[in-house]
C-alpha cells in the first residue's frame, strides 16, 4: 500500500523559484535601468511540456534570463512579447495554439499538440516571489496568485502571496483546493500556484551509503540532514555545503522530534541505515506519531518483520496508515548492488510516494502525466490575442531544438 500524500506535483516550483529570484537580482545589479517581465504559463488545452505556473523571466531588451513555459517552442516570441509589454507597462495574456499555428505560420511543426495560455506582465518588484520562498524555507505553505483576467481591483499579471490564515474570504475556496491537492487551479480572475516546502531527505546513519544517498536526493533537489550518535562519523562525511550534519542519540529522537530539531512534516523522509537493529527500533517508535510520509528501513524483509513485531511487543500499536508509511526493504525494484545504486532506489520510490505514482514505466502508464488546471476563460480582447510571427528565425530555431530534444511528441490529452 502507497501512503497518499498528494502535495508533491510541484516539486520544482521551489528550485526554480531560487533560480528565477537569482536572475532577477543579478540582472538588476547589473543592468539596473533595464526594466524586468515574468511570463507565467497560465493554462493549457491538450499537451504541453510544462505545466501551469511554470515562469520565465525576460528583460526589456526581448531576452529570456532564467525559466521556460514550453520546450523551446514559445520563448522566443515571449520574449519580443515581454519587451513590448516593459515598455507599456500593462500585462497581456496570449494564447498560442501549437496545434495549428507553428506549421501554419512558420512551415514547421513541432508536435506539441496543445494550447498554451501565457500571462506576460511587467515585473516592478520580486516581493512576492521572495515572501514566496521564505516561506517554503520556513517549512510552511502558501498560495501564489496570478491575476489572469483583469477585474476591478487587480490588473493581468498582479501576483500576491497569501496563505490560508491571511487569504481575503473570496480568495479561500481557490487556496483551500490549490493547498489540498498540490497542484495548480484556476478559479477565474487569478490562477493559484501552490508554495510548497521543498522535500528533503532526512538519512539516519552515518553509513557507508550516506554519502550515495545525500548526493542523489541532493542531484533531484531535495535538502538532506544525516544524523547519527557518532561526530566523528558525522564529520567523515563528504557532503555538500547545504546538507546538515545532526548529532542525535536514538533515545533522543523523541525529544528532537518533538522539538523540532527533527523535521517531522508531511514533506520530509525518512531513510533508516544505522546497520543496528535497537537504533532502527528507537527511531521507527519515536517517527511513527508523526506526520512523516515515508519511513524506509535498510535491511531485509525479515529483519523489517522483526522490528514491527518487537515494537508490537513492547506495547506500540501499529495503525493501517502505520503499515503503508513503512517500507522496508527499502527502495524500488531496479536492480543493482552499490550504495549509489541502492540509494537511487530508495530517492526513486520516495519520489514516488511523494507524487502518489506507483512508479513504474511511463511506457505503461494509459493516464494523463500531469494533472492539469482548469483553462482560463479569455475575454474578447485576449481571445483575439494569438501567435504571431514577430521572430520567425529565433523561434525557429527554438522550435528545433525543442523538437531534438524530446524523442517524440506527445500525445497524450491533459485531464487527469
Amino acid at each position: 500500500r502507497r501512503a497518499r500524500v498528494g502535495r508533491g506535483r510541484r516539486m520544482s516550483t521551489y528550485a526554480e523559484l531560487q533560480s528565477l529570484l537569482r536572475a532577477a537580482n543579478e540582472a538588476r545589479t547589473v543592468r539596473p535601468s533595464v526594466p524586468l517581465a515574468l511570463a507565467t504559463l497560465v493554462g493549457v488545452d491538450g499537451s504541453s511540456y510544462r505545466q501551469p505556473g511554470a515562469q520565465m523571466l525576460c528583460d526589456a531588451d526581448g531576452r529570456v534570463l532564467d525559466g521556460a513555459i514550453s520546450g523551446g517552442c514559445l520563448e522566443a516570441d515571449v520574449a519580443t512579447r515581454a519587451a513590448a509589454v516593459c515598455e507599456s507597462g500593462g500585462g497581456v495574456l496570449v494564447s498560442y495554439d501549437l496545434r495549428e499555428d507553428l506549421e501554419n505560420i512558420w512551415g514547421f511543426g513541432t508536435g506539441c499538440e496543445g494550447v498554451a495560455h501565457v500571462v506576460i506582465a511587467p515585473l516592478a518588484s520580486t516581493e512576492p516571489l521572495e515572501r514566496a520562498l521564505a516561506l517554503a524555507d520556513a517549512r510552511q505553505s502558501g498560495v501564489l496568485l496570478t491575476t489572469v483576467t483583469p477585474d476591478a481591483s487587480s490588473e493581468v499579471g498582479r501576483l500576491q502571496l497569501v496563505t490560508l490564515a491571511n487569504a481575503a474570504p473570496s480568495q479561500l475556496p481557490l487556496c483551500e483546493l490549490v493547498l489540498h491537492t498540490g497542484a495548480p487551479s484556476i478559479v477565474p480572475p487569478v490562477l493559484g500556484v501552490p508554495v510548497l516546502p521543498p522535500p528533503h531527505l532526512v538519512l539516519v546513519g552515518a553509513t557507508r551509503g550516506a554519502e550515495g544517498f545525500a548526493a542523489v536526493a541532493g542531484a533531484a533537489g531535495w535538502g538532506v540532514t544525516v544524523i547519527d550518535h557518532r561526530e566523528t562519523s558525522l564529520a567523515a562525511l563528504s557532503l555538500a555545503p547545504s546538507e546538515a550534519r545532526l548529532t542525535v542519540r536514538p533515545e533522543q529522537a523523541v525529544e528532537a522530534l518533538r522539538t523540532g530539531t527533527c523535521l517531522s512534516d508531511a514533506r520530509t523522509f525518512y531513510a533508516l541505515c544505522t546497520h543496528r537493529f535497537a537504533h532502527d527500533q528507537q527511531w521507527l517508535a519515536a517517527l511513527l506519531p508523526t506526520r512523516v510520509p515515508y519511513i524506509g528501513v535498510l535491511g531485509s524483509r525479515q529483519r523489517a518483520a522483526r522490528l514491527v513485531h518487537a515494537l508490537t511487543a513492547a506495547g506500540q500499536a501499529l495503525r493501517a496508515r502505520d503499515h503503508a508509511r513503512i517500507y522496508a526493504p527499502i527502495g524500488l525494484d531496479l536492480g543493482g548492488e552499490s550504495p549509489t545504486a541502492i540509494a537511487l532506489s530508495a530517492i526513486a520510490e520516495m519520489q514516488s510516494v511523494l507524487h502518489s505514482r506507483p512508479g513504474g514505466s511511463l511506457r505503461e502508464r494509459r493516464t494523463p502525466l500531469h494533472t492539469r488546471s482548469d483553462t482560463p476563460t479569455l475575454g474578447a480582447a485576449s481571445a483575439s490575442a494569438a501567435v504571431c510571427a514577430v521572430d520567425a528565425t529565433r523561434a525557429s530555431e527554438n522550435a528545433r531544438a525543442a523538437g531534438s530534444s524530446r524523442s517524440a511528441p506527445s500525445t497524450r490529452t491533459d485531464r487527469e
